[in-house]
């Protein structure tokens, strides 16, 4: 009852407070309110959870209104593979926060992580660190990181066990695409609407025989939505991306058979849709792709995500304190004609 007196209290406080300043120290206000600091310290972050008030990177508590003009100019880092390793999914997500860094007067800073990933060409199946590189890794990274930073964006790939372990005091941070959101708060899309949007094109359909390729394995993401997939789908028949560029795969004996091939990683789909398209002997199945980076075109069926828009979404919450909400696909259907 005390420490819900003294949250009602706070807020009253907080709206009276004029523009730009900020709450007295955690001692003051625990006299004030003759509650320990750490009781005030707690209602604070609670309010900081509810979006009322703000913790600048100095440490001190102010309105919510006060974050833009308290993070403008600030840097914000992104801690991820390397450049190289961008995929057309990871570009469109840092054009998207770079454009609400520049409105900001936020440089963008990139760190990378050399190990995070190794992938020499698109179409290889990847390797990823294990959790103690990462952490090794992560540790020498985060030195790097200058300060005072205005928020700190992080590739997908890190793993929870690594987070874990991070001390960035009053830094906001977002995991961009996929995350647990039990270490930070994570910006990416609506898997589940990705999935549903299969199973309506499957419906549609009415397909005699149903296929998954897994490109690989590893990849949180990549594993999210092959795990869906799965629930979604309880006929389906799995292959590897090695077994769907085979002969057996490509060849389909029964002319009149209506197949659909489902593959979550865009560069897998696109080859596969090749090797069809080179195969003299293969009738064309229906391919869709769901992963939604826009490398498809028609007459590929697939979605398409706006990895854009969920890059300016992390960067407004990291330095405007913004909601994200996961944004649901665009379908885009082939055209027979095309």
């Amino acid at each position: 009852m005390i420490a819900r007196a003294a949250k009602i209290r706070l807020r009253d406080k907080i709206d009276s407070l004029p523009e730009g300043e900020a709450l007295p120290i955690l001692a003051e206000l625990g006299k004030e309110f003759d509650i320990h600091p750490s009781t005030v310290f707690r209602i604070l972050r609670d309010l900081v959870t509810e979006g009322v008030v703000w913790q600048s990177p100095s440490g001190k508590f102010l309105p919510a209104s006060a974050r833009a003009s308290g993070v403008r100019g600030l840097p914000v880092c992104f801690i991820g593979r390397e450049m190289w390793q961008w995929s057309r999914l990871y570009q469109e997500l840092l054009e998207g926060v770079s454009e609400v860094c520049s409105a900001n007067g936020s440089p963008l800073v990139l760190l990378s992580a050399p190990s995070l990933v190794r992938q020499p060409d698109p179409l290889a199946p990847p390797k990823f660190a294990g959790t103690a590189k990462q952490k090794l890794e992560l540790r020498q990274l985060l030195s790097a990181i200058p300060r005072p930073c205005g928020g700190i964006l992080f590739d997908h790939l890190w793993r929870d066990k690594t987070l874990s372990d991070l001390n960035l005091g009053t830094t906001p941070t977002v995991q961009l695409v996929h995350g647990s959101g039990k270490i930070i708060p994570v910006a990416g899309p609506d898997y589940e609407a990705a999935t549903n949007a299969a199973g309506q094109f499957v419906d549609e359909h009415g397909p005699s025989e149903l296929h998954l390729v897994i490109p690989f394995e590893g990849d949180p993401a990549i594993d999210q939505a092959v795990n869906l997939l799965r629930e979604k789908f309880t006929n389906i028949h799995e292959h590897t991306f090695a077994q769907a560029e085979s002969p057996a795969f490509l060849v389909d004996r029964n002319p009149d058979q209506n197949r659909i091939v489902i593959c979550p990683e865009d560069n897998i789909a696109h080859e596969i849709g090749m090797q069809f398209v080179k195969s003299p002997t293969a009738s064309q199945p229906i391919l869709f792709a769901t992963q939604g980076t826009g490398i498809l075109r028609a007459p590929m069926s697939r979605l398409r995500f706006d990895f854009r828009r969920i890059g300016k979404a992390a960067a407004s919450f990291l330095l405007h304190g913004s909601s994200h909400r996961p944004p649901s696909p665009l379908m885009l259907k082939s055209d027979p004609d095309l």
